[in-house]
């Protein structure tokens, strides 16, 4: 369901996922670290700028009481990432997500959560306030298969105006519990917004309306050593993800996302993946 490795927002989203999916569930904590890699940091319409990433995470939770259908929910994340190839994008984040959620029926539920996340980029450029706010639907089957469907909200303003975006994505999963501790899953994600795009070699403007590709202006960064600009994209992703449950607390994950960016000046494309180990403290009695 996590399709964006390296986003600050990924760790709150992947804690949402755990209260929509989990039994009803009172509160708890839950703190991980992951190592994986990106290979398109830049977002470059001619040869990305890749890294390694090393991230941790900590996070409180409040999940829908079982007693009601109705209920407020609550989560609280900070994470932090290295890139050691690429240290210019090293990060610290924080984010607040309160929201609601509903049960449907047993096992089917509906939630809206609104968010605002705060984000230190060491190129202090990149760093932004953000706010929003995402709605999931998720339905759960006594076979073990179940499924998402989610749309996000994103307005995210950057100290450099390039890296400022609105976006609207809109996701679904599929996945499949094989025993209690086991489960696969493959998601796929649309979203439509601004983006930047970096490019080390000269490009035509298109549409006339600015100095940059796109008529969005130009912009040097010393940290990818290119030109960027933004413009409005389509961005598609495809992901797929294990996870074990070692125990009720401890458990592990896997994942591997492919992502392409489209827009009037060109196109880019990324491959993310991440192997991580997480701890739940506070875990309710099943």
């Amino acid at each position: 369901m996590i399709l964006r490795q390296g986003n600050a927002l990924s760790a709150v989203f992947a804690v949402l996922a755990l209260l929509l999916s989990a039994p009803p569930a009172r509160a708890g904590w839950e703190t991980g670290a992951k190592a994986g890699f990106d290979t398109n940091l830049s977002r470059s319409i001619d040869g990305g700028e890749g890294s390694g990433i090393l991230s941790a995470y900590g996070s409180y939770w409040k999940g829908h009481a079982a007693e009601t259908r109705l209920d407020w929910t609550m989560g609280f994340t900070v994470q932090g990432a290295v890139y050691p190839s690429l240290s210019e994008v090293d990060y610290a984040a924080a984010m607040l997500s309160p929201g609601v959620a509903y049960i449907v029926r047993p096992g089917w539920t509906a939630a809206l959560t609104p968010f605002l996340l705060g984000k230190a980029v060491r190129d202090s450029e990149q760093s932004a306030w953000a706010f929003g706010g995402r709605v999931d639907f998720s339905q759960k089957f006594v076979s073990g298969i179940y499924l998402g469907e989610y749309y996000v909200y994103t307005d995210s303003k950057a100290n450099e105006d390039v890296y400022s975006y609105t976006e609207n994505t809109l996701g679904l999963y599929l996945g499949m519990r094989w025993t209690p501790k086991i489960f696969t899953e493959a998601g796929y994600e649309f979203s439509r917004g601004d983006s930047f795009f970096s490019t080390k070699v000269p490009v035509s403007p298109v549409g006339g309306g600015g100095p940059g590709p796109g008529g969005g202006g130009r912009h040097y960064s010393s940290t990818f050593a290119s030109d960027v600009f933004k413009e409005k994209v389509d961005g598609h992703a495809l992901s797929v993800s294990a996870g074990i449950d070692w125990t009720q607390s401890w458990f592990s994950t896997v994942n591997y996302t492919y992502r392409t960016w489209d827009g009037d000046s060109g196109s880019a494309s990324g491959s993310s993946g991440y192997v991580g180990i997480a701890y739940r403290f506070g875990i309710p009695d099943r």
